[in-house]
């Protein structure tokens, strides 16, 4: 390099610029063959490409030397700079004839075929590859360079027409077309990287912003000028037989003399071998032989720049252009061409070698990355993926397997106790009167519910489930009695029987009061179990003085000693019942929803304040119930109900399991049966009155306000509510013909409330109508109480029903569990969206167990919906005055 540095001369390019005339010297064969190789290695068109030169000042000058003929310079051109492939006639006559024509025309410079040879400084084109294992596999490299000190040749000059001529040029340039293989790869394979250790262009037409390919033609062109005119060492001056004696040394040197390697058989190398990745090759074993980029080992190749190229190439190049040189005539009896055979078994034999290696060997030898081990682990996440959707997509559920339905109407399903038949009903099955406990009847009077385990008490072949069983005795708000003892059975309506996709359950409780009138208006809806996709179970329960008895004969007749309460182990045991089978029914044992009304809410107040409950049901919807429960021992509440023995007139246990059941309904005190809700009056005591719960210390164990405050609740949800006018009732609604003014204002002076000197505030607040007598009596017995509750109890949401309905304009008692279970009839757009709006916040509840998110934790008006705006000013009037929560409700 720095030798010819010092030579070099102003580049080609600028045309403008009057170098010194000098008479181009060119080499026999050496620089044409060279070019055309490099030409073939570097990637050129597989079509010859005629380049127009420019006009050489040293052509526009006298030469020193060549010949004059008939005013014209003719130039001796070698007929291998002529032809590109060393190939002439006889002794050159030929060509040379044709270049003496073609050039021998100043007058036209676009047909000058003469390119100016001048010793250029030596560019690198951007993006060569360094690549001697690629194109000397197995061969070692040469000790000393021959030519023009490492220097690439390459043609430049186009011959316009006279290339045209030469079928041997465009058939050979062809075939090297042909044979060339593609890399492996795609287009990332075959893309030429900047060599960043390259010098960068100056020519003129980089800085111009011509391109990087103008500028590596152009520099080409300067090496093969430069290579003329600057002639390798021990070279005579031109002629064949001096290109003879320039090879012969090359062909002395052992090292030179390896067997010649075609392109194509350079090109078949591993694919590892050219991947820049860590390779450790089997055959070597040489832990230091690895493949990366800037290194490369025996048998590789990397990039390096196209300086280095020509040394890898030099010795392979001078084999092939001393036996063109020979072929041509130059020299044949010193040089000798390698036959074509020898080539071809050769490429043979590679080829053998390396199919040789095995499979696992190149499994083995091949050094896993990091990327490697990613890309795998990726391709196998997305076939697993793949697999789980075709397993859901195609191999699927199927269809739900359903009982079967005969005769269009009848159901089968199976209990602990036997099989049940239903039957079809408006679209879902209604199963009604299946027993879930032993009859508390005989020696079980008064005793605690117990479940069916023996086979005794249960049936042969299957139950006729069709018609509803008798409801526990009762005695009703007219007086009239109904029920029998034998009475603990319950109904489920369920819209299908299978055993996938299990439905939510609400078990409905209801009760008017504790002495009767159960279920009240909690009767389960087929209609609504296929529409809202739930299971109703309305199981019944003992009430009155065989539900709900505490006396100290029954007490000492029991172990342990205990009594009262009875109810609710009925309820306890129904629960348990629902665990256990309810999943035959197409229910979700595990979304168990306990809605109470009135006396019933009370009751499943009671039933989530006890330990004895746990798990048997998840959540609770308590409508209307009472706020006031047991808070007296079990002794002083059987000696408070020792009156009922001398009504009955009996003095034990055993007197009492010999009565009848209408003797024992007709001793019920007067006091204790059911009282209709009104303003507290004046002489009102709220600590004498009869309660029904007790604490019994099984069931009840504490208040259940102990059991809030201390939020031990069993993770149990409560959604506790009422409505506005929850308080009306036949009875006081008929105590005069029409509620005036005057009539409200005087039934409230006779009240508490004017004892205490309210009236004036609060008709005030409430207005002096019925509809406003009617919400004060309810804020003070039920919804103001219920609101306390929520207070202390966490896990709570209230809710007051405010939208009215019938003539009065009132939304009564039963307003909220009519719309829920869709027996409401409205007749206005408003009564309609209140439907709606309590629906869809019941069965969200029941489905999902909360509230929907933007209504959680508020206390809730609903009216044309539901709204997070109830106002307790008028509780707050109530607490402050100590009216709420002592003369609040008792069932």
């Amino acid at each position: 390099m720095g030798e010819t540095d010092e030579k070099e001369t102003a580049p080609a390019a600028t045309t403008n610029d009057t170098p010194k005339p000098e008479t181009p010297q060119p080499t026999a064969d050496g620089p044409e063959v060279e070019a055309k190789e490099t030409e073939k290695l570097l990637g050129t068109s597989e079509q010859p490409v005629m380049v127009e030169p420019k006009r050489s000042p040293v052509l526009e000058q006298k030469p020193q030397t060549g010949n004059v003929a008939n005013g014209e310079e003719i130039i001796n051109i070698p007929e291998e700079a002529v032809n590109g492939e060393g190939e002439t006639g006889e002794n050159g006559k030929k060509e040379s004839a044709e270049t003496e024509t073609t050039i021998g025309k100043p007058d036209k410079p676009n047909k000058v075929q003469a390119e100016e040879r001048e010793v250029k400084p030596k560019k690198v084109p951007a993006g060569a590859f360094k690549l001697p294992g690629f194109f000397n596999k197995n061969k070692d490299k040469p000790k000393e360079a021959d030519g023009a000190d490492n220097e690439l040749l390459e043609k430049t000059g186009a011959e316009n027409g006279a290339a045209e001529g030469k079928e041997k040029v465009a058939e050979d340039t062809a075939k090297v077309a042909e044979e060339k293989p593609k890399r492996a790869g795609g287009f990332f394979a075959n893309l030429k990287l900047r060599n960043p250790f390259a010098k960068k262009a100056t020519t003129a037409g980089e800085a111009n912003g011509e391109g990087v390919d103008k500028a590596v033609e152009e520099e080409e062109k300067d090496e093969v000028t430069a290579e003329a005119t600057d002639k390798p060492v021990g070279a005579e001056d031109a002629g064949s037989g001096d290109a003879a004696e320039e090879k012969k040394p090359v062909e002395e040197e052992p090292e030179v003399q390896a067997p010649k390697k075609g392109l194509l058989e350079a090109l078949r190398v591993p694919l590892a071998s050219i991947i820049p990745k860590r390779f450790k090759p089997v055959a070597t074993g040489d832990p230091e032989d690895d493949i990366e980029l800037g290194k490369t080992p025996k048998n590789r190749a990397g990039l390096a720049s196209m300086e280095t190229l020509d040394d890898s190439l030099k010795d392979a190049d001078t084999k092939d252009t001393v036996d063109k040189a020979g072929a041509n005539g130059t020299d044949g009896e010193a040089l000798v061409k390698p036959d074509d055979k020898e080539a071809k078994d050769k490429a043979a034999e590679a080829e053998e070698d390396a199919q040789e290696r095995s499979l696992l060997q190149r499994v083995q030898s091949y050094r896993c990355s990091v990327d490697d081990i990613a890309i795998i682990a990726g391709v196998v996440i997305f076939l697993i993926l793949v697999a789980l959707i075709i397993a859901f997509t195609f191999v699927g559920k199927g269809e739900p397997i359903t009982a079967p339905v005969r005769d269009g109407k009848y159901i089968e399903t199976v209990t602990n106790c036997g099989r049940v038949e239903g039957i079809l009903e408006d679209g879902s099955f209604a199963f009604r009167g299946i027993p879930y406990a032993v009859p508390p009847v005989g020696p079980n009077r008064w005793k605690a519910a117990q479940p069916i385990e023996s086979i005794e008490n249960c049936w042969n072949g299957t139950l006729k489930a069709h018609n509803s069983t008798p409801v526990c005795w009762q005695i009703y708000a007219d007086g009239k009695v109904d029920g029998a003892e034998d009475c603990l059975t319950l109904d489920v309506v369920t819209p299908h029987v299978r055993y996938d996709n299990p439905l939510p359950v609400v078990v409905l409780i209801g009760a008017e009061s504790f002495t009767g009138d159960s279920p009240g208006k909690l009767r389960p809806s087929t209609r609504y179990a296929r529409s809202r996709d739930v299971i109703f179970v309305r199981p019944n329960f003992r009430l009155n003085v065989f539900g709900f008895l505490a006396l100290e004969q029954l007490t000492k007749s029991t172990h342990p000693p205990t009594s009262g309460n009875y109810g609710l182990t009925d309820l306890i045991v129904a629960l348990k019942w629902i665990q256990l089978n309810i999943p035959h029914f197409g229910g979700d044992p595990k979304s168990v929803t306990l809605f109470g009304h009135r006396a019933g809410a009370t009751i499943v107040t009671a039933l989530a304040s006890s330990n004895k409950t746990s798990k048997l049901f998840a959540r609770t919807w308590i409508s209307s119930g009472a706020s006031i429960f047991p808070g007296k021992p079990l002794a002083d509440s059987e000696k408070e109900n020792a009156l009922y023995m001398s009504k009955v007139r009996c003095e034990d246990s055993n007197c009492l399991m010999e009565k009848e059941d209408e003797e024992i309904l007709d001793a019920v005190p007067d006091v204790w049966r059911r009282t209709f809700p009104d303003l507290p009056a004046a002489d009102e005591n709220a600590t004498v009155r009869h309660e029904w719960l007790v604490l019994d210390g099984n069931i009840m164990q504490q208040h259940p306000a102990d059991v809030w405050s201390a939020d031990v609740s069993n993770n149990v949800r409560y959604v506790i509510g009422s409505t506005t006018h929850e308080a009306h009732n036949t009875k006081l609604h008929l105590k005069y013909t029409e509620w005036t003014p005057e009539l409200v204002t005087r039934h409230v002076n006779e009240s508490v409330v004017g004892k205490l000197g309210l009236t004036e505030e609060a008709l005030r607040r409430y207005n002096a109508t019925y509809q406003g007598l009617v919400a004060m009596v309810s804020d003070i017995r039920t919804i103001c109480p219920l609101l306390t509750i929520t207070q202390n109890l966490q896990s709570s949401q209230f809710y007051v029903v405010s939208q009215p309905s019938g003539e009065l304009g009132i939304a009564d008692v039963d307003s909220d569990v009519q719309a829920i279970l869709g027996r409401y009839e409205p007749k206005t757009p408003e009564q309609r969206r209140y439907i709606s709006a309590i629906q869809q916040l019941f069965y969200h509840y029941v489905s999902h167990g909360e509230i929907k998110h933007e209504l959680r934790k508020k206390l809730l008006d609903i009216g044309q919906d539901a709204l997070p705006t109830y106002n307790t000013d008028n509780c707050l009037f109530w607490i402050k005055n100590d009216v709420v929560p002592r003369y609040a409700r008792l069932d």
